[in-house]
């Protein structure tokens, strides 16, 4: 009887499921890609596996993200209730996965009717495309897209934790035995606090361009900048920290619209230390529509994500939530812990634990910030640094001129 090999469990992140050769480039790209940023990815080479794949439905149970391949050929796949590839997307969306679908810049969008029985809810998940004119953004969005994109850390530090449990068991045993090592295992056990992190600063810019004799030309956009409609306007940011980043335009009416990150794109809102990030997101400017004009524009930066500006990232506009959402900006802004609306003195903890240390010096930001003009002109700025504590709000206040 021949001997077989036992497979220790492995935790994944990413489940992802492509059609086999035809689309192993476009897989192995992401995957190494989230491999490089922490992720533990599951891809399954489908040009050498033989036999059963019994084993993946319960793989998949385990896992919280699940990548499909949207293009011809994993579209021709899932349609075949034989393949393992339909298999796989039913069990995914059958058992609540986070579903996302990436498709190939330029594919059709993918109709419901199109789809075989029980594969039709893939219409509904969120979709992505994968340019690779445009590889960096495309991965950086699909980083985005993932729900375990904010517990990756948490999952590697329970990992290493694991790990170290095994050997901190192993070294008790022998130290007992030894009688030698118990001073050293409580120095080994004792916790170590995390080291306290700097004020949250926001760096940025705002710029404007407004067409003039059949050419753009910029325009200051600062408080009390006047802007009439047609005019486009861009805000241009980095952080100082690891956290999260909103950018809202409100207009003369009142209504809020999400700038950065992109509403489509769940986890967006997650921004690296010392990365240059524009709004409205994909380098488009926004335009102000004549009728509705523009009175304010929001950059918020934060340690931790603000619950209730996701909640408008994640929630779309309707007739009846106009009112809600101008709601949750302003409680957004009254409750920021920014040291304009906060009291300064008391202690300030972030999610991971670390305490905001007032005496710490911020990373510095960049020296300037251009935008590119409809003109092919570039327009170059020095940065705004908004300075906070766990958060930080900057705000241009423009005068409307219909």
């Amino acid at each position: 009887m021949g001997h077989k090999q036992r497979r220790e469990p492995v935790e994944y992140d990413v489940f992802v499921c492509g059609a086999g050769a035809a689309d192993a480039g476009m897989a192995s790209i992401i995957s190494s890609y989230l491999t490089r940023r922490g992720f533990r990815v599951f891809l399954e080479d489908r040009t050498r596996v033989t036999g059963s794949t019994d084993r993946q439905p319960t793989l998949i149970d385990e896992i919280p993200d699940f990548l499909f391949l949207a293009t011809s050929s994993g579209l021709e796949a899932a349609a075949d209730p034989s393949s393992p590839v339909h298999l796989e997307v039913a069990h995914a969306l059958g058992t609540a996965r986070n579903v996302i679908r990436v498709s190939v810049a330029g594919a059709p969008p993918l109709v419901a009717a199109t789809l075989p029985d029980g594969l039709s809810a893939l219409a509904e998940q969120q979709a992505l495309s994968y340019d690779p004119d445009r590889l960096a953004e495309s991965l950086s969005l699909i980083q985005h897209s993932l729900s375990s994109d904010t517990t990756v850390d948490d999952r590697h530090l329970m990992r290493r934790t694991k790990r170290w449990f095994l050997f901190a068991a192993i070294f008790v045993f022998v130290g007992y035995s030894l009688q030698t090592v118990p001073p050293l295992i409580k120095a080994w056990m004792r916790s170590k606090q995390l080291p306290p992190v700097a004020p949250f600063t926001l760096y940025w810019s705002g710029f404007g361009q407004r067409a003039d004799n059949g050419a753009w030309v910029e325009f200051p956009l600062a408080p009390g900048s006047p802007v009439s409609g047609g005019d486009q306007i861009r805000v241009v940011f980095s952080p100082s920290a690891d956290g999260f980043a909103y950018v809202i335009a409100k207009d003369a009416r009142g209504r809020v619209t999400v700038l950065f990150p992109a509403e489509t794109v769940k986890g967006g809102s997650r921004v690296r230390a010392g990365h240059t990030y524009e709004a409205p997101v994909e380098s488009d400017w926004l335009t102000i529509d004549p009728q509705a004009g523009l009175d304010t524009i929001y950059a918020f930066g934060s340690h931790d994500p603000l619950q209730n500006l996701e909640e408008l990232v994640e929630e779309p506009e309707t007739p009846a939530s106009i009112s809600a959402r101008r709601d949750l900006v302003d409680q957004t802004i009254a409750g920021l812990l920014d040291g304009r609306h906060y009291q300064l003195g008391r202690r300030l903890w972030i999610r991971t634990t670390q305490f905001v240390d007032q005496g710490l010096k911020p990373a510095q930001g960049p020296a300037k910030f251009s935008a590119a003009l409809g003109s092919g002109a570039v327009a170059t700025h020095p940065p705004t640094v908004q300075a906070g504590l766990v958060s930080t709000l900057g705000e241009i206040k423009v005068a409307f001129r219909r």
